[in-house]
């Protein structure tokens, strides 16, 4: 028994059970629960706070690979031994601005670079590669010609290398692009560690993305996860290695109480057939681990939420929300597996002129529900009378007072956590995304450094305040009491943390109910109204659309349905009614009557996901 893993793994587990509101694991009966596993894991959306995630929730003991730079970091690299990681060096981390610029001097001949005050003669070492910023790419030089002028062994052929490397300044003359020089890293030593682990019957965690980010959708795989699967059984005839592909799913993953949802996949069991492949080399191996690489990212997307961009991924995010029946509220894994599956037809369908509308007719939708201030599932409360909703409305801000009144001397108390959290995380941000060309805003590394701060912050504050109450109270009393008084604010401390953590949930909730209720009071009826319709229109529009297509994305549509048919038949029905009646009381075959539409159906204090 790994007892320092065990209480590391425990301690993390109450970590990560304050800091998300609700973490739900599916598919974790899927892991084997001994013999050589490797899990592929993304996105990788939380840097440090990943590999926790699934260390937590997958019921083995993996080792991750994890960054050589972070593990050299003493309080990190600390806790990544005890949490058996595997160091490794990325290119990223020790990769050097190269001198001068660069540029394509003849696009006929894609591999022959100039540079202009450049000294390749002296900067590049064997196998080295030139990097381009952004998503310019790389490519191993070939030749090296002069200071000025060098041959890649394969053209950068993408459209932002192309447009970095022809540049021209005002005068046409060509300037290219500022580049970076990564040297050739032998990592022989983390393969044979990791094949080893495998050999013993471990299970080692690798995420293939690479470094983590902030995009909505997943990155390229790199190939190292299939090459420890070939390699380990390669080495090791008739080893059982299995992938297990595993999903994060976030939501709001870089805010205080948020919801996270871990799938695991089904175990990928690599081919004999591959093996040898592996073992013939040349193209052969190539082939095979590309094939196998495949198959892990086919995997992992079918167990994450994709999206090209922001924008459609709200897209997406509303189509769900507006299908789903009115009544019904589903909890965050059929969230998850509904947005996925219109992500899938979004895909698919995304150039159909009726898709395109519905996307226009979302779009429009939003931006009035940022004009009115309140969140789609507050639509159906706007149209509650005055008389109404502001004794409601005074009988909440009640309750936000009380609430208010209960935490303030927690939050007073824990106050410099507040402020050094939020300081140290956006610095972190800004610093992670200034040294990466692939994050959008740095929000990958945000929960990170929100939960490191708080590991050294709380156990600071903790022990500060219980020697001012022994020492405040020795001051004007006996030993024995001053010692009374420390060891019972020792003890109060964490009850009041968790139970103002408890209190703001709720107020949290209750202060997302009030836009609603505001609106009722301050808009007259009839200038509300056509939101509600737009909202109506549109499940209605979302509901055929999906009638129509659902089949066509995927053949076995009946049996994918979260929704049933019946559900979102009623759904039309009633968002027809409350279109033609603009009222929110309304009756339905007596499967929605008035008594279901009462107070807490309207004001669900339940946040969205």
């Amino acid at each position: 028994m790994d007892v320092p893993y065990l209480l590391m793994q425990q301690f993390f587990r109450h970590t990560l059970n304050t800091f998300f509101r609700d973490i739900k694991v599916r598919g974790q009966h899927k892991v084997p629960e001994s013999g050589p596993i490797i899990f592929a894991v993304a996105p990788h959306a939380n840097q440090f706070v990943d590999p926790l995630m699934l260390s937590i929730t997958c019921g083995r003991t993996v080792g991750f690979l994890a960054a050589k730079k972070s593990m050299d970091l003493f309080w990190i690299g600390l806790m990544a031994r005890t949490m058996h990681s595997i160091p490794v060096v990325r290119t990223q981390d020790v990769a050097r601005p190269g001198a001068g610029t660069v540029f394509m001097p003849d696009e006929a001949d894609p591999t022959l670079i100039h540079g202009v005050n450049t000294k390749f003669t002296e900067q590049f070492a064997n196998r080295s590669q030139l990097t381009l910023p952004g998503d310019g790419g790389s490519a191993e030089f070939a030749e090296i010609i002069s200071d000025t002028a060098l041959r890649l062994k394969k053209p950068l052929s993408s459209d932002a290398a192309r447009a970095a490397l022809r540049a021209t300044d005002a005068s046409g003359n060509m300037v290219g692009s500022k580049y970076k020089i990564t040297p050739h890293i032998d990592q022989g030593e983390m393969f044979s560690e990791v094949t080893r682990r495998l050999f013993e019957g471990g299970a080692v965690g690798i995420f293939p993305e690479g470094g983590s980010h902030d995009r909505p959708e997943m990155l390229p795989l790199k190939a190292g996860v299939a090459i420890m699967a070939l390699e380990a059984i390669a080495k090791h005839p008739g080893l059982p290695v299995k992938i297990i592909p595993c999903g994060l799913n976030y939501f709001h993953a870089d805010k205080f109480r948020s919801r996270a949802v871990v799938e695991y996949g089904d175990p990928i069991e690599i081919p004999s057939e591959l093996v040898q492949d592996y073992l013939n080399g040349g193209p052969s191996k190539r082939e095979a681990i590309s094939l196998l690489l495949d198959t892990v990212t086919v995997s992992l997307k079918n167990l994450t939420l994709q999206a090209p961009d922001f924008d459609t991924l709200m897209v997406i995010q509303a189509v769900r929300r507006l299908y789903t029946p009115i009544g019904r509220k589903l909890d965050v894994d059929q969230s998850l597996a509904l947005s996925r599956q219109f992500a899938i037809g979004y895909a698919k369908l995304r150039d159909h002129p009726q898709i395109q509308e519905l996307t226009k007719m979302v779009h429009d939708y939003n931006s009035t529900l940022k004009y009115y201030g309140v969140q789609d599932h507050q639509v159906k409360n706007t149209n509650i009378s005055s008389t109404k909703a502001l004794p409601l409305l005074l009988y909440r801000i009640a309750e936000l007072i009380v609430l208010v009144s209960l935490a303030l001397p927690s939050v007073i108390l824990f106050s410099p956590l507040l402020i050094l959290s939020r300081v140290v995380s956006h610095r972190k941000a800004a610093e992670a995304l200034a040294g990466s060309s692939v994050k959008i805003a740095g929000k990958d590394v945000v929960t990170t450094w929100k939960v490191l701060t708080a590991m050294v912050v709380i156990p600071t504050l903790w022990i500060f305040y219980t020697t001012v109450a022994f020492g405040v109270t020795f001051a004007y009393s006996t030993f024995s009491l001053a010692l009374a008084v420390a060891a019972g604010t020792f003890i109060l401390l964490p009850v009041l943390g968790l139970a103002t953590i408890r209190i703001s949930d709720i107020g949290f909730d209750i202060l997302k109910s009030l836009p609603p209720l505001i609106v009722s009071l301050t808009t007259p009826t009839h200038a509300s109204t056509p939101l509600r319709v737009m909202r109506a229109d549109l499940t209605a529009k979302i509901t055929s659309l999906t009638v129509q297509f659902g089949p066509q994305v995927f053949p076995n549509f009946e049996e994918k349905r979260i929704v049933s048919q019946e559900e979102a038949q009623l759904n039309v029905r009633v968002v027809e009614k409350l279109r033609r009646n603009s009222t929110m009381r309304i009756s339905s075959n007596d499967l929605l009557t008035d008594d279901a539409l009462d107070d807490n159906f309207f004001f669900d204090r339940e946040r969205s996901v």
